[in-house]
């Protein structure tokens, strides 16, 4: 189900990711925390103050789990019709498969073609990101990787960024079971608080809050309505933001220091990411003015595109991005590299992703609607044919 506010969103979180694989390639020292491999002085206020937002990539991801609690089950709470249901889920891993196998394919292309320059600007970036296109070059071992251990075993072996694939595809099914089960009863609000106590540090817990979102705005009645005042709006997207900024480096010492307790294995990274997300999409989800503004064209088209922006750009930083800047190492000031490289790295990275959203993800959209509609429509006319 397309909002177009919520995929402008979904775009901006994209292109987050995008800007926060550069930092870790070129600016390793706001993720690691590291001085000694500093090489702007803005990194270390960056990496411990809510500046990170603009490179923080997990707080994107989360961002990318509760809108899809939100949108796949915004059309059952509308109508109640578990065929809605019954639709997404058998689309569900072919939607996020042909995608993903078609990104896996272009790194596998570009590791056994010997085009990767990662591994040849590690020394310069200092970046202890591992090289990836040391992945396994043999054909099956590429396959078996991007169709099964991706989608059921957290795998991401040629293409890093498809470690969310597992979440995707195990989260989907999480909403479609309980919108099956609990979907049209009273007590499924109980069963949000034992999901949300069972995944509290989990990223599944982003697809619940969305759903449970989707529920309090588009069944019998619109409950986040009594919420929706411009102090609470505004409430929620500046802690909905701080919590997301919560940092990749230890947080004592830093401005993040009173949200975390004495645990020694709740991860506070993931929950304070998850809760930040949800506050931000409920503020959205009540605010014109935000809602206008990530319906403009600039977001809209970002949205479009933003599941294949997000499968194609590491490869290609790690191959043409890299070798852009190994070529102008001998030339240029590390600063000045660093800007020209992204400036002409990415205008190849949006080219690529739109070519991949017009041949891959689109066709496969298509496709995927065409063969749900003719069985469904197959069951209809079969069901009408029956003896009574």
């Amino acid at each position: 189900m397309k909002i177009v506010y919520l995929d402008g969103l979904r775009g901006t979180a994209a292109f987050i990711v995008v800007v926060a694989h550069f930092f870790q390639v070129f600016m390793p020292s706001v993720f690691e925390g590291k001085k000694e491999i500093e090489h702007f002085a803005f990194e270390g206020l960056a990496a411990r103050t809510p500046m990170n937002l603009i490179f923080n990539g997990n707080f994107s991801v989360c961002l990318f789990f509760v809108l899809s609690g939100y949108v796949l089950s915004c059309k059952f709470f509308k109508t109640k019709n578990n065929s809605v249901i019954l639709s997404s889920a058998i689309r569900r891993y072919f939607r996020l498969a042909a995608p993903a196998f078609f990104s896996v394919i272009l790194a596998y292309l570009i590791m056994i073609m010997g085009l990767g320059a990662f591994d040849n600007i590690r020394e310069i970036t200092l970046s202890s990101m591992p090289d990836p296109f040391a992945a396994d070059a043999r054909l099956l071992t590429m396959l078996q990787e991007s169709l099964f251990y991706t989608f059921f075993t957290y795998g991401s072996g040629y293409n890093p960024v498809l470690w969310t694939m597992t979440y995707e595809l195990f989260g989907s099914f999480l909403i479609f079971a309980f919108l099956l089960t609990l979907g049209r009863r009273n007590i499924r609000f109980a069963g949000y608080a034992i999901l949300f106590y069972w995944f509290i540090d989990s990223y599944y817990l982003g697809f619940i809050l969305g759903m449970l979102l989707s529920d309090l705005k588009n069944s019998e009645r619109d409950w986040l309505a009594y919420i929706n005042k411009p102090w609470i709006n505004f409430f929620m997207l500046i802690t909905g933001g701080f919590m997301g900024s919560f940092p990749y480096i230890n947080p004592q010492g830093t401005m993040y220091s009173f949200l975390v307790w004495e645990s020694s294995d709740f991860s506070f990274f993931v929950f304070y990411h998850v809760i930040g997300s949800s506050l931000i999409i409920t503020a959205l989800l009540n605010s014109r003015r935000m809602q206008s503004l990530f319906s403009l064209k600039l977001f809209a088209y970002l949205g479009k595109v933003s599941f294949s922006l997000y499968l194609v750009h590491f490869t290609i930083i790690c191959s043409f991005g890299s070798f852009i800047f190994l070529m102008l190492s001998p030339y240029l000031a590390y600063s000045l590299n660093v800007i020209l490289t992204i400036t002409i790295t990415l205008p190849v990275i949006f080219a690529i992703a739109h070519l991949f959203y017009r041949f891959i993800d689109a066709k496969t959209l298509y496709w995927l609607a065409r063969w749900t509609d003719q069985l469904f429509n197959a069951n209809k006319s079969t069901r009408r044919d029956l003896p009574m």
